[in-house]
């Protein structure tokens, strides 16, 4: 929250002084520091600032940052312009060889091509990333986007690739949680609910104070019936965000009941508490949305199933 009012605050600024390049140049580098996705931003800033031609070295962060807005919004001649200034200057960078790969993953994704071209695309970024990382196996940028060039393709044999060249990736970098995170979905894609189990509880215990990953493996071990631990997980999402984790409560209310239905005896006090509990949350969480807000007209069947 304080990147995002940074952010606005520099906004306002701006406002009030356009074309201001002092201003224009810390928006950019808070952007980028801080990994913020404002690619219109970008644009609005970069392209003034180059213009000027006084940028001296500093340009060329500024033009790699200019190609990657420029790819997230599908201006193609202007990402095209700033990697063939950068290949210029760089004609030997691994770095600037990745951006040609994105570049053609970002064309593949754009409306109106023929499928044909869209494979085109995506076989020549992964050419790229095969070249880059047989010079240098251990290229973290270069092996993660052969991964997301493969979940672009979209089909099963693709999808098998990506899950083997994740692993591979996790054999180098075991304590990347992102990776970790990446190859569960992959799992999940392909419907194979142990293999994502097993690798969200690594990210589990790399992440051990995120509630969105204990609700995801809450969630998966719910999947395959074992309703016992999922509860365990349920709870410690909701610990760790009791405020604002109306989905760890929904998931703890089907898990309480999952457990109580599959019961031969009656009296287990602690399924029965946080039944009652994640109960109350959700109740709360209907209660609290405004006419004008979404899910609200659902709030009359929730409370109808929860017996409210």
């Amino acid at each position: 929250e304080s990147m995002a009012a940074e952010l606005e605050g520099l906004e306002a600024v701006l406002a009030r002084s356009k074309n201001d390049a002092p201003t224009m140049q810390s928006i950019l580098n808070h952007i980028r520091v801080n990994r913020i996705r404002r690619p219109d931003l970008v644009l609005k800033c970069a392209v003034p600032l180059l213009s000027r031609g006084w940028l001296g070295n500093a340009q060329w962060d500024i033009r790699e940052q200019l190609l990657l807005a420029a790819l997230d919004l599908h201006k193609f001649d202007l990402a095209e312009e700033q990697f063939n200034m950068l290949f210029i200057r760089f004609p030997n960078s691994m770095r600037v060889r990745n951006l040609e790969g994105m570049k053609l993953e970002a064309q593949a994704t754009s409306t109106g091509i023929p499928p044909e071209q869209r494979g085109q695309y995506l076989q020549d970024a992964m050419g790229i990333y095969d070249d880059i990382v047989a010079e240098d196996p251990c290229s973290v940028t270069a092996r993660k986007r052969k991964v997301a060039a493969l979940r672009m393709r979209g089909s099963e044999e693709a999808l098998k690739e990506a899950v083997i060249n994740m692993n591979e990736y996790l054999n180098i970098y075991p304590t990347d949680s992102d990776a970790w995170k990446e190859l569960a979905e992959l799992y999940l894609e392909q419907q194979q609910l142990e293999n994502a189990r097993k690798a969200l509880e690594e990210v589990v215990m790399l992440q051990p104070v995120s509630y969105l990953v204990h609700l995801k493996l809450a969630e998966v071990l719910y999947s395959l019936d074992e309703y016992a631990v999922a509860r365990k997980y349920y709870a410690q999402s909701l610990e760790l965000n009791p405020r604002k984790n109306p989905r760890a409560a929904l998931g703890m209310v089907l898990c309480t009941t999952a457990i109580e239905k599959g019961k031969k005896t009656k009296g287990d006090a602690t399924n029965t508490q946080l039944f009652d509990l994640s109960r109350q949350m959700v109740l709360d969480r209907y209660a609290a949305l405004k006419p004008t807000d979404a899910g609200s007209g659902v709030g009359g069947l929730v409370r109808a199933w929860l017996g409210a």
